[in-house]
């Protein structure tokens, strides 16, 4: 083995463990940065004419599990949707009270059902038929006021539906523009970690908003 050799070797070795040190300290500076994922620097033997001549650094990667990835961003989408249904549908029931008490919607109608009752038992009394009136106008005016709250709420979900898709547009535009950055560096070599933790990031934010796959 000819000295010329024995230098290239011990260069490739140092470049490799450069490279290794970098990416160590990469994972440990980042460990409290949200969104981070470990990166791994992969090497492999090289060969010069069947002949061993050291080793480099194949590729830099994440040290991610797909399916693991995938369940997270499924886990996220329904977190999201259900919590938004949950708050719209509370907002709503709120407006109709609770079912069981006697300030609720659906309690006024009882009573109101009630009233038309006594006065069915007592036809000749004015009374009796004044407060029905009373009470049915007083029933009418809650689900007025139901209807417009609602019709609110609506309007609300409508609000949140554009600033989400505006929100989503523009989380795509700059998934697309990393996308981009990626296959460069992944065409010319180039480490491209940095830019698909920041991707993660992103996906994982839309993920808030819709489904991924």
């Amino acid at each position: 083995m000819s000295l010329g050799l024995i230098m290239n070797i011990a260069t490739a070795g140092i470049n490799t463990a450069q490279s290794q040190l970098r990416v160590v300290s990469d994972n440990v500076s980042n460990i409290h940065t949200p969104g981070y994922v470990r990166k791994i620097a992969d090497q492999q033997s090289l060969t010069t004419q069947g002949v061993g001549s050291g080793v480099e650094i194949a590729r830099v990667r994440l040290a991610t599990d797909r399916f693991l990835q995938a369940s997270t961003l499924n886990a996220s989408a329904d977190a999201g949707r259900e919590t938004v249904r949950y708050e719209l549908y509370d907002r709503i029931q709120t407006l109709f009270g609770d079912p069981g008490g006697d300030t609720s919607f659906f309690s006024s109608i009882d009573k109101l059902f009630g009233e038309f009752a006594t006065a069915a038992e007592m036809p000749t009394s004015a009374a009796a038929r004044q407060s029905a009136v009373w009470k049915t106008q007083a029933v009418f005016d809650e689900a007025k006021r139901i209807t417009g709250q609602i019709q609110a709420v609506r309007e609300d979900a409508d609000s949140r539906i554009q600033s989400s898709v505006e929100s989503i547009n523009g989380l795509l535009e700059q998934i697309d523009k990393l996308n981009r950055e990626i296959t460069r560096a992944t065409v010319t070599g180039a480490d491209a970690t940095g830019a698909q933790n920041a991707q993660a990031v992103l996906v994982d934010e839309l993920s808030g908003f819709m489904d991924v796959r």
